[in-house]
């Protein structure tokens, strides 16, 4: 039978049980410590104590992975897997559980080798319970910081990515739970869909939802790192190899073992590149840029892009083995302009949390405003949307945000969506095309200028396109209205 030791204050607290593993396969020290725990003072941690043992470090880690243990108090010595392999493996699955080694005066060597793998602590056998309850309120204190601290770092990657994981539509969801999907495993992940939609956002939330969301994330964008610099950059170089190279310097690849990379833009990668990344994903080895010796590394990759990979393998300019070894789970997030019954979640979530930054706590979007939201046409996706909102709760005079607050803010509606069919119907062809063409033209660079706050270079360089043509189309296109400077 499992002991259960009730504290005092266990009537009143309504605390989940405090749960310790004894793990030991001696039968008469696993009773001494029990005893041991019994005179032992853990009043203070309030709530029903409960005590689990196991006799092998296998059935340790069954439990651990089955429910919530707080603190494990192990021996060294035990039939099958040792004290040690248990302290490696429980920092694989929580290292903020802290592990109190237990051990003869002769295994203290080994002891201190488990606390470089992570344990907490150790104490000698026989166990004294005086130096036994100083020892657990220590570990059981610095678990409590521990915990805190994860949970903290996670409440803000939430926030970070809330604003894109908000939303109520079929298409929506159906992203969610592949997101969910991928997480639980380490397959390479392709994220494909319109600049905007959030790609990077939701590549870091199969990072936070996945094991592996305590190790490395490294962001890697392959459309802002200089074309001679990015091999460097990817997989690392040694001294010599090229001019500048004064030291060896490890690859962002190299600098994730263990955890994820994002390859944003991979479509921008060269072929000769998309070789070398093929071989890091099927060998997992890199080998630094001027080097001989190779590195074994263990991750996984996840790769987003705004282009037709299909297309570019057609045309020769992407590798058709890299496509399928990257697309082992395929996720298309599709555009705002699909899914517009999201708009008016992600609007109001954002609007309380620009708000709050913002010293208007009680920020809020009436009717009328959320009623022209949903109506844009959001070429720019959640990004724009996110502009436009950040925009409105900065200018708007009071806390509730209108349709006129938004103003200059958003295109007209009317003039944004160029597919309404019934404003070209009544014209001839070529003038009818002539019009869309207009039309689409003049409100793709409203927007572009909106998302920029006006900003011309950096406009163009967003639509790719020279900062000098972008400027002659919307003098050419936008003449007569309130247009940017020129920076």
């Amino acid at each position: 039978m499992i002991p259960v030791i009730q504290s005092p204050l266990s009537s009143a607290s309504g605390r989940p049980p405090f749960t310790i593993l004894i793990v030991d396969d001696d039968p008469h020290d696993t009773e001494r410590m029990l005893h041991a725990i019994e005179e032992a003072d853990l009043r203070s941690l309030g709530g029903t104590i409960d005590i689990q043992v196991r006799a092998r470090a296998e059935g340790a880690l069954r439990l651990i992975g089955e429910r919530p243990i707080d603190l494990v108090l192990t021996d060294l010595v035990m039939p099958g897997m040792d004290g040690l392999d248990l302290v490696t493996q429980i920092q694989k699955i929580d290292r903020d559980l802290p592990v109190l080694i237990v051990t003869r005066l002769k295994g203290v060597q080994s002891a201190v080798e488990a606390m470089k793998r992570g344990a907490y602590d150790y104490l000698l056998k026989p166990v004294n319970a005086s130096d036994l309850g100083m020892r657990l309120h220590r570990a059981i204190r610095m678990s409590e910081i521990l915990r805190f601290n994860s949970a903290f770092k996670r409440t803000a990657q939430h926030e970070t990515v809330a604003a894109n994981l908000a939303g109520t539509s079929e298409p929506f969801q159906k992203v969610l739970r592949l997101v969910a999907e991928a997480a639980q495993g380490r397959s390479t992940v392709l994220i494909t869909g319109e600049t905007g939609t959030g790609k990077g956002m939701f590549a870091r939330a199969i990072h936070e939802q996945s094991q592996d969301r305590e190790q490395p994330y490294q962001v890697i964008d392959c459309t802002t790192m200089p074309e001679g610099m990015i091999e460097s950059e990817l997989f690392g170089h040694v001294r010599g190899a090229f001019t500048g190279a004064i030291a060896d310097k490890p690859g962002l690849i190299e600098l994730a073992d263990g955890g994820t990379v994002f390859l944003d833009e991979i479509g921008e990668l060269s072929l000769a590149l998309q070789t070398k990344l093929l071989r890091v994903l099927e060998e997992n080895e890199v080998r630094r840029l001027g080097g001989t010796r190779v590195k074994r590394v263990q991750m996984r990759f996840i790769a987003a892009t705004n282009q037709n990979l299909e297309e570019k393998i057609r045309q020769g300019t992407f590798r058709k083995d890299l496509y399928y070894r990257l697309a082992v789970i395929g996720i298309h997030v599709p555009p705002l302009r699909d899914r517009r019954e999201d708009v008016a979640p992600i609007a109001r979530h954002l609007c309380a949390k620009f708000g709050k930054e913002m010293m208007k706590p009680r920020c809020s979007l009436d009717a009328s405003a959320v009623t022209a939201l949903s109506a844009y046409y959001w070429p720019g996706n959640v990004r724009e949307l996110r502009n436009v909102i950040e925009r409105a709760v900065m200018l708007a005079p009071g806390s509730t945000i209108t349709e006129e607050d938004l103003g200059g803010l958003l295109p007209d509606v009317r003039k944004s969506d160029v597919l309404r069919d019934n404003v070209y119907a009544s014209l001839p062809y070529l003038q009818a095309k002539k019009k869309a063409v207009a039309d689409f033209t003049s409100a793709y660079l409203r927007t572009k200028l909106s998302i920029h706050q006006g900003r011309v270079a950096s406009a163009a360089e967003d639509c790719g396109i020279p900062r000098q043509h972008f400027y002659l189309l919307v003098k050419r296109y936008l003449e007569g209205e309130k247009s940017a400077d020129a920076d």
